[in-house]
Formats: structure tokens, C-alpha cells, sequence
């Protein structure tokens, strides 16, 4: 029995040494996601300072009135911000906001005075679900309508609907539709097209800003083979471009598209604190900065 103590006590030294190690391995852990967040929340903190000079360089660069030529140069090449005595630098990138069809239009309880939104979006509806071979095509409509006809069940020329952002349809719901199909229907091609390209979520608006549609958007809703689009059109010339290859005039001088500038775009602002690199993203439309969302 002596002979034994030993090694039982070997045995519970090693035990509590094991025990111990895994404590201090838990505790470094821990410490490390405390630091992690710490980090995180003050970058958060940073990010609200430095918003400002974000949103101020957008706005000193595109101007009040900004030129389809201002707007282009903006989208090409991302603005820099440079602190005047140190290292920080911001880098602001930003896009056409209102480039593609709002997906709003393609609810179908907003009476005639509507129609010729519905008729847009449908042809451009349309041309996905063939192109990319989805399968259920009428399904994944009907699903789509009854969730937009639920979100805008009220008069859709109410002004105050627009301006209330619970209203939105947002691409978090238009994805639960695509979810919701792919788990009845079995389709995964439904996740295929990038939806983005051709419509657009959140806040509605009235007029497209057709200068900078996307070549594959701009080959649909005009009938043009989208090979020509990627190779001439140029960004800005739009209506020249539609008249050089015999395009439908009367839908581009209709309401549905915007004409001259349009100062509505989506930004993101990179910037680096401490070790790593983070992000945020606001708007810009009509010298009016909203939307600020900090990503990690």
C-alpha cells in the first residue's frame, strides 16, 4: 500500500497541473476576446469619429450639383483621405445607389398607376429566371409577390410609406423568399444570379439612374446583345449609346428613368486600427449622408 502512495500522488499532481494548464489556457482565451472586443468597440468609436471625413470628402468631391463626369470619376477611383501629420489613412469607395430596378416594383397591388414599374421589373424578372434555368419560375413569382403585396398592403402613393424604413423590402427578406422557394422547390439555381445586378432593396425610388446601369441590367431592359453593352457602352453616354444600336427611345425618355446626373450613391470607408482592418458604409444622396452601418 506505501509502495502506491507515490504514484497516487504523482498521479494527482499531474491531474492538478493538467486542470491548472487548462485554466490558464480558458483565461488567455478569455482575455484574448475581451481584447478582441475591446479592440472591436473602440475601432466602433472610431469609426463615428472619422464618419464625418468620410462622408465630408464625398460630398466636397461630388459637389452640390454633381456632373455624370464627377459622379463617374468618384465611382472609378476610390477617394483617400490622409491624416496631415501621421499615418492613418482612409480609403472611400462608393457606387451608384439607384443603377438597377427596385424590387418594390415588382408587387402587384399598386393599380395602373403603376403598370409600366410592374412591366419593367416582370421583363427583367423574366429574363433571370430564364437565363440561369430556375425552375419554377411561376412558384418563385408567386412567392415573391405574396411576400411584396404583404410588405405594401396599403395605398402605395401614401408619402409617408417611403419615408418609414420597416416599409423597406430589404434583401434579408427578398433572400428569405429565395430560401423559402429553394426549400419547397429543391431549386439551388435560384442562388445562381446575383440579384443585386438587376434589382435593388431597401428605399424605393422613383427614377433609375440609367447612366451607370450594369451591362447585363442595361442589355435587358433595352434588348441589346450584352456582348455589345460590355464592349461600347461607356458609362455617362447612355442615350447615345441607345440610339446608336436602335434601342427603344420611348422607354428610355419614359419617367421610369432618371435624366442627367443622379447623386445617389453607396459608400464604404476602409481604415485600419490597431491590428486590424475595418470598415463601415453609408449614403450619399442629394448631399444627404444616412444609412451608417460599422462592419467588423
Amino acid at each position: 500500500m506505501d509502495k502506491m502512495r507515490p504514484a497516487i500522488t504523482l498521479f494527482i499532481t499531474l491531474a492538478v497541473i493538467a486542470a491548472m494548464l487548462a485554466l490558464v489556457g480558458v483565461t488567455f482565451g478569455y482575455l484574448s476576446k475581451a481584447r478582441s472586443k475591446a479592440e472591436d468597440k473602440a475601432a466602433l468609436i472610431e469609426a463615428d469619429l472619422i464618419y464625418a471625413d468620410a462622408s465630408n470628402a464625398v460630398s466636397r468631391f461630388a459637389g452640390k450639383k454633381p456632373t455624370t463626369g464627377r459622379l463617374k470619376n468618384i465611382y472609378d477611383i476610390p477617394l483617400t483621405v490622409n491624416e496631415k501629420k501621421g499615418p492613418f489613412k482612409l480609403l472611400v469607395a462608393c457606387s451608384p445607389s439607384r443603377a438597377a430596378v427596385p424590387v418594390a416594383w415588382l408587387a402587384t397591388n399598386g393599380g395602373a398607376s403603376r403598370d409600366a414599374k410592374l412591366n419593367l421589373a416582370t421583363t427583367v424578372f423574366d429574363a433571370i429566371v430564364l437565363k440561369y434555368r430556375i425552375k419554377g419560375p411561376e412558384k418563385l413569382r408567386t412567392m415573391l409577390e405574396d411576400a411584396l403585396n404583404s410588405k405594401y398592403s396599403f395605398n402605395f402613393n401614401q408619402e409617408a410609406r417611403l419615408k418609414k424604413a420597416k416599409s423597406y423590402f430589404s434583401y434579408r427578406e427578398f433572400k428569405k423568399v429565395l430560401d423559402n422557394y429553394y426549400l419547397t422547390e429543391g431549386d439551388s439555381r435560384v442562388y445562381k444570379p446575383n440579384w443585386k445586378n438587376y434589382f435593388s432593396f431597401g428605399k424605393e425610388y422613383e427614377e433609375i439612374d440609367g447612366e451607370f446601369l450594369p451591362s447585363n441590367l442595361l442589355s435587358v431592359i433595352f434588348d441589346i446583345d450584352e456582348q455589345i453593352v460590355a464592349e461600347d457602352f461607356k458609362s455617362g453616354r447612355l442615350k447615345s449609346f441607345l440610339s446608336e444600336n436602335g434601342a427603344d427611345m420611348e422607354l428610355y425618355k419614359s419617367k421610369l428613368f432618371a435624366k442627367g446626373a443622379v447623386a445617389a450613391l453607396t459608400c464604404s470607408a476602409n481604415y485600419s486600427f490597431g491590428k486590424s482592418t475595418y470598415s463601415f458604409k453609408f449614403n450619399y444622396t442629394d448631399g444627404k449622408v444616412d444609412n451608417f452601418e460599422f462592419i467588423q
